[in-house]
């Protein structure tokens, strides 16, 4: 059996999936002030579109879905705030990228990196993360933080959301996803209980393990939060090709 799956975020061009509009985290609660200083919103003209991570002064880490049929002048980078309502740290960007190997076969790759196109000033409210290339324990205690829905009809939040989920290994994920083959060893799952989890707009942004960097949210059931597991892109899978490309196109 399959099951009917959707991006995290606003999806463009993609009619099979279901794509939802940008609401909150389902079952988490408001951050407080400067608890995820790397945590970015990336806007497009309707306002918030996706999460990203600062991995360094000029690079954003997101999901390949999120940048696929856009232009690096359609976005534009909050960070240093909470409140999508309150903030006014604006980025431009100059240039993205994504895997070359994006949605072959169909969802896996879901990784892409954006650079500003000037670089950020750290402060207290600003800051990169480090990604960790270590494997994840099996029910280790990971940390979502995002705008995305908190329901499949739920109201928009303007404060960004924070929520412990538990890592679910490969092979146990695959078992309760009934072997869906947009799962892959590129992939990194999460899950608690119902009623707990990402939900579109939350695609793109980081899920963390003890302070370092671990996924980046890409899908999930087409019902947030209803007792599956999420799927994520393993971060310390993409190690190799997130240095590569930073350091290739740096100028």
């Amino acid at each position: 059996m399959l099951l009917l799956i959707f991006y995290l975020g606003s999806v463009v061009g993609l009619p099979e999936l279901h794509s939802l509009a940008n609401n909150r985290v389902v079952g988490g609660v408001d951050a407080e002030d400067g608890a995820a200083p790397y945590q970015v919103s990336i806007q497009v003209e309707s306002g918030h579109w996706c999460g990203g991570a600062i991995v360094s002064e000029k690079w954003i880490l997101t999901a390949a879905h999120c940048l696929e049929g856009l232009q690096p002048r359609d976005f534009r980078i909050l960070a240093g705030t909470n409140d999508l309502e309150s903030g006014n740290k604006y980025s431009e960007v100059d240039f993205f990228t994504y895997h070359s190997r994006w949605n072959i076969p169909s969802h896996h790759n879901d990784i892409g990196l954006m650079r500003l196109k000037v670089p950020l000033n750290f402060t207290d409210r600003i800051q990169s993360i480090e990604y960790s290339e270590k494997y994840v324990p099996d029910n280790a205690t990971l940390v979502l933080t995002g705008w995305g829905r908190i329901s499949n009809d739920g109201i928009s939040p303007s404060k960004l959301q924070i929520l412990n989920l538990t890592h679910v290994d490969y092979e146990r994920c695959r078992e309760l996803l009934h072997n869906n083959p947009a799962l892959d060893i590129g992939n990194l799952c999460t899950f608690t209980k119902k009623g707990e989890g990402a939900c579109s707009g939350d695609s793109g942004g980081p899920i963390t393990w003890n302070g370092k960097l671990v996924g980046i949210c890409s899908w999930g059931s087409i019902h947030c939060g209803d007792g599956i597991p999420d799927a994520h892109a393993r971060v310390s899978y993409y190690h190799d090709w997130i240095r590569t490309n930073m350091a290739n196109n740096e100028k």
